[in-house]
Parts: C-alpha cells; sequence; structure tokens
C-alpha cells in the first residue's frame, strides 16, 4: 500500500475535520488546535503545520508536530507510516520530543523514535483511559461553592496549577508570561473553573481542548489538605453543566491515569464510559 502525506490547505480542510471528527474520542486536541491556531506554524507554543496521509485519495490519518515539540497524531494506521511521519517531522524546523494521541498507534512508534534514538530521555510517559460523557443525557445541579475563574483570580490559581504539573509528573513548559496568558484566554473563553473556601480557591479544573460540539477536561486538581471532601465532583458537576447549558457541548472527553482509580471512580460516577487509551509519551532528544 502506497500513503503520502501532504500539508493542509483550504480545500483540504474539510476533509481533515471530517475524518477527525470520526475518531473525536482521541483527536479533540488536534481539533482544538486547528480551530485556535489554523493549520499552521505560528509563535504560539502549540501551533503546527497540519499534515494528511492518505493512501489513494482517502484521508487516514492527520498529524501536527507542535512548536514545543510534541506530534499530536491520529491515524488508522501503525507500523507502515512510522518512517513516513518521521521523516515529515524531520522537516519542521523544531525537534520532535514527544508524540500525544491514540495509545495504539503513540506506543510502537514510540519505541520506533528511541530505536533510531531520536528520543534518546524519557520525560514523561502514561497510558491513559479515555472517558466519554453524553451530555445530553445527563442533568447537573449547579454548585453554589464553584464558579468560573476571572482574571484576579490568577494569584490563587497559580499555585494550584504548578502544584498539579508536578504532581502529575509533567514538565512545565511555558514561560511565566504564557502560563498567565494560557489562563487569562481561558477566563476569557469561560471554560476555567474553581471552588473556593471562605474565598479561597481549593480545587480547579477546566477545559484543555474544545471545538465544534466537543469538550476535554483538563487541569482536575484539589489542594491536599482539602481532599476527600467531594469537592472535586463539585467541580465537575459545575464544569460539566456549564459546558453543556452555556457552551452546547454535546460531548466531553476526559482521560486520567491508568492507576487513577479515584479519579476512575468520580468520572463513572458523573456517567462517563470508557472508550479506549490515549498517551501522553514525553521525551528528550539527549541526556
Amino acid at each position: 500500500m502506497q500513503y503520502s502525506v501532504e500539508t493542509i490547505t483550504p480545500s483540504s480542510q474539510n476533509e481533515m475535520v471530517s475524518f477527525l471528527k470520526e475518531h473525536d474520542n482521541s483527536a479533540l486536541f488536534l481539533l482544538s488546535n486547528f480551530e485556535n491556531y489554523g493549520a499552521h506554524l505560528t509563535d504560539a507554543p502549540y501551533s503546527g503545520n497540519f499534515k494528511l496521509i492518505r493512501s489513494k485519495e482517502q484521508v487516514v490519518g492527520v498529524f501536527c508536530l507542535m512548536r514545543n515539540g510534541n506530534l499530536l497524531i491520529e491515524t488508522v494506521l501503525q507500523e507502515s507510516i512510522f518512517a513516513l511521519v518521521f521523516e515529515a517531522c524531520h522537516q519542521e524546523p523544531m525537534p520532535l520530543k514527544g508524540a500525544i494521541g491514540n495509545w495504539n498507534f503513540c506506543k510502537p512508534f514510540w519505541e520506533y523514535l528511541k530505536a533510531k534514538k531520536v528520543i534518546q530521555k524519557e520525560v514523561f510517559i502514561s497510558k491513559e483511559i479515555l472517558y466519554s460523557i453524553d451530555l445530553y443525557k445527563q442533568d447537573f445541579l449547579p454548585q453554589p461553592h464553584v464558579r468560573l475563574l476571572t482574571e484576579a483570580d490568577y494569584i490563587q490559581w497559580k499555585p494550584l496549577r504548578l502544584d498539579y504539573l508536578v504532581e502529575e509528573g509533567f514538565v512545565n513548559d511555558l514561560t511565566e508570561q504564557q502560563l498567565m496568558d494560557q489562563f487569562l484566554a481561558k477566563a476569557k473563553k469561560k471554560i476555567i473553573w474553581g471552588l473556593f473556601v471562605n474565598n479561597t480557591l481549593v480545587s480547579i479544573a477546566d477545559l484543555n481542548a474544545k471545538a465544534l460540539d466537543l469538550g476535554q477536561v483538563g487541569g482536575v486538581y484539589t489542594a491536599p489538605i482539602f481532599r476527600q471532601k467531594g469537592y472535586c465532583k463539585l467541580v465537575m458537576q459545575q464544569l460539566l453543566r456549564d459546558a453543556k447549558e452555556m457552551h452546547k457541548i454535546r460531548k466531553m472527553i476526559i482521560f486520567t491515569k491508568e492507576h487513577n482509580f479515584p479519579a476512575q471512580k468520580l468520572y463513572s460516577s458523573l456517567g462517563a464510559s470508557q472508550v479506549g487509551y490515549f498517551a501522553l509519551l514525553l521525551g528528550d532528544t539527549a541526556d
């Protein structure tokens, strides 16, 4: 079978979106980045040049190497296109450092990159369970202690966000200004929430991707001294209510670590169903 890679053009954008919608459980980062940053590389850290993989006339994959070096990819193929995808990434101005997407493709592709010594140091490796919730089949009660965060909340949100990244094992690859800009953008879009106890922000969550009628939950975190009080569930209930009522989101995607059993129990209690596995594979090009 012959496969080819081509850069997205205005005439092929509809094909790309249609393919990604068919695989929306694991393709929402791609849909969201396309909606937010367009199809081509800019100064934004999560922008990149979107590319199609074709088999004859049929689209069988979409990928984008972001400015920060992480590859977002959705494809129905596997080993036969590893070299093709790598070569396309190698032509970009930034080195390939990570792979994010469906586990069934990304994990063997990651092993391929390590064998070629493209990835010489693993920074973060996680097999995540994918969940989805049909919000049109659920009702969520309003939570009086949870609200959308505003610009004034940044000073309380920042330490919680940084503690979340450390606890999850993520590397904070944003500058102070980029972190603030990210928060302010989410506050403006009304996609970031927090629970307050006596005016103290103790639990947070946001949408880390949103496109069409789809949303993806991220950054769910409660300060350790306030855990086991049900605060996380309250934040999620308000998030899901607002996503449905305010943003008209039909389907919500959530992923959590394979061994994070409390989170799995929480998401199941909210009506979420397991729909597959997601890969977060981050590394570097040198020891």
